[in-house]
C-alpha cells in the first residue's frame, strides 16, 4: 500500500523538492504540506498520515512542541524527523519527545525513501554513525525531557519561550494556579530555580529551536 506522508518544512524550496522526490516513488504519496507547526497539527488530525515528516525549525511553534501536541492527539502518530543538525542533544531530544526517526537533510533520497519505509513499519530509524560516534555522549546526557509528562513538557517549553504563568495558562486553557503548580513541579523535577536557570538549561540540551 502507498504510504501516506504529510510533510512540513518552512523553506519552500526545501519542501517542494523533498514533496517532488517522495511522490515520483511509487510506495509513497505526499498528502500535505506544512509551513509551520501549528499548521501541522491541524494537517494530521484532518488526513491521518501514515508518516509525519517535519522540520525542528518551525514557525509559530517548534518541532518538539508539535511532536508532543500531535502525540496528545494520535499516540500512534510516526514521525520522522528531517534535520540539518547533527548534534547529538537534538537527537536525543527528538527521540525522548517520541519520534520514531531522525534523519539529516544532507542524506540521499534513497536514504530518506528508506528511513520513511521503516517509521511506517513502525521501526525506529535513527543515524547509526552519529549514535555510535556520540555513543559515550548519548549514555551521559540525559534530555530534560525524559522526566517531564506531556503536560509539562508543554509548559517547559513555554517557560523557556519567556512566557509567564498567566500567559501559559492562557494558552494551555488552565487555570493559573495548574500553571503555576505544572511550573512548581518542572523546577523541582529539574531542581532548578527560576525561569532563567530553565532557559539557560534548555539552551544547552538544544532544545531551544
Amino acid at each position: 500500500m502507498t504510504i501516506r506522508v504529510v510533510l512540513a518544512d518552512d523553506h519552500v524550496l526545501m519542501r517542494q523538492g523533498v514533496s517532488q522526490m517522495l511522490n515520483a516513488n511509487p510506495d509513497i504519496s505526499v498528502v500535505g504540506e506544512c509551513d509551520d507547526g501549528v499548521a501541522l497539527i491541524a494537517a494530521v488530525l484532518k488526513l491521518s498520515p501514515d508518516v509525519i515528516l517535519m522540520d525542528i525549525s518551525m514557525p509559530r511553534m517548534s518541532g518538539l512542541v508539535a511532536i508532543d501536541k500531535i502525540l496528545s492527539q494520535r499516540s500512534d502518530a510516526k514521525i520522522l524527523v528531517l534535520s540539518m543538525h547533527n548534534e547529538v542533544e537534538y537527537i536525543e531530544a527528538m527521540r525522548d519527545a517520541g519520534a520514531k526517526g531522525y534523519i539529516l537533510k544532507e542524506s540521499s533520497g534513497e536514504s530518506l525513501v528508506e528511513a520513511i519505509k521503516k517509521v511506517a513499519a513502525n521501526k525506529t530509524c535513527f543515524p547509526d554513525e552519529l549514535t555510535r560516534s556520540s555513543s559515550d555522549q548519548c549514555q551521559k546526557h540525559v534530555s530534560p525531557l525524559s522526566v517531564l509528562t506531556r503536560r509539562e513538557r508543554e509548559v517547559f517549553f513555554l517557560v523557556a519561550a519567556g512566557n509567564t504563568s498567566k500567559k501559559i495558562a492562557e494558552l494551555l486553557d488552565m487555570s493559573l494556579k495548574t500553571a503555576e503548580n505544572h511550573r512548581s513541579n518542572i523546577y523541582k523535577k529539574l531542581n532548578l530555580s527560576s525561569s532563567a536557570e530553565l532557559i539557560r538549561m534548555a539552551g544547552k540540551a538544544g532544545l531551544l529551536e
